[in-house]
């Protein structure tokens, strides 16, 4: 079962990387391109590339954006395998013979969690090979601008120092995964197979986000009167940050699903012997 779990671990990591790279080298040989034009004028087009703008063009405008919706699929299969087998396998029996249950299930909780740490260190990475490529760091203001999807950072990149944001988002990015994995582990509980976990976890994702988008989001806005409430409520923003209402508001509402879920996680796993006797 370890092993599955690395090849596992190993076919999403891989799963991730393709099409990024894919975009990466487009846009490499379209830039190629570009860059004969360069010598006839159009030079004060690259110098409007940063590193941030392609970073963000790679992982929020080109293929990967539309992987993205994929996501909860991805991290449900490379997060809760392990901890699905675990349980469902009743090698939890053996395990608990010399560890404690309560010990156990935390150790393999966090063990779940820290899988998510793979999506923000693949994203880390093309931000050095973006810093490698296009060592400018400034960020320009298109507002307003006929710009190529490659020069366009997140506005938030003008408002707050752009490293900040970079390593912000990397923190949001992996708080997401946890709330994915955390959903995961709820209904390892009550589904028997791993494929119908995987399918499950994927609807209940979009049940969330049809509740978060069409319920509370509009009510709030309501009460608020702050239009970009409407999209405070989206999982699926937590990794899009579109028209949100601010970035720490998505970190904030990051931390407070996660604290819910697992409390959730708590309430249906403390009872050991009732777990235990579930497990088939």
């Amino acid at each position: 079962m370890k092993k599955q779990g690395i090849k596992i671990l190993i076919l999403s990591t891989i799963l991730l990387i393709i099409p990024i790279i894919i975009s990466l080298t487009l846009f490499l040989y379209n830039n190629s391109l570009e860059k004969i034009i360069t010598i006839f004028g159009s030079k004060e087009e690259y110098d409007l590339i940063s590193c941030f703008s392609l970073w963000w063009y790679l992982f929020r405008y080109d293929l990967f954006s539309y992987i993205a919706y994929l996501l909860p699929i991805i991290i449900t299969i490379m997060s809760c395998y392990s901890f699905f087998h675990l349980y469902r396998s009743g090698t939890i029996f053996n395990i608990i013979q010399r560890e404690k249950y309560s010990k156990l299930m935390i150790k393999e909780i966090l063990l779940s969690w820290s899988k998510n740490i793979i999506l923000p260190i693949i994203m880390l990475l093309f931000f050095i090979i973006s810093i490698i490529l296009f060592p400018n760091t400034h960020v320009f203001d298109l507002t307003g601008r006929l710009a190529y999807i490659y020069q366009i950072g997140h506005p938030y990149m003008n408002i707050i120092n752009p490293f900040l944001f970079v390593f912000l988002y990397l923190a949001i990015v992996f708080l997401f995964g946890i709330i994915i994995t955390n959903l995961g582990i709820i209904l390892t509980r009550f589904i028997k197979k791993f494929n119908l976990l995987v399918i499950g976890n994927f609807i209940l994702v979009i049940i969330i986000e049809s509740i978060g988008n069409f319920i509370v989001g509009p009510i709030v806005k309501s009460l608020t009167g702050y239009d970009r409430m409407a999209n405070g409520f989206s999982l699926y923003n937590i990794y899009y940050l579109d028209a949100i209402p601010s970035l720490w508001w998505e970190f904030l509402f990051s931390i407070i699903t996660i604290i819910i879920t697992s409390i959730i996680i708590y309430l249906i796993y403390k009872d050991k012997e009732k777990v235990l006797n579930s497990y088939e």
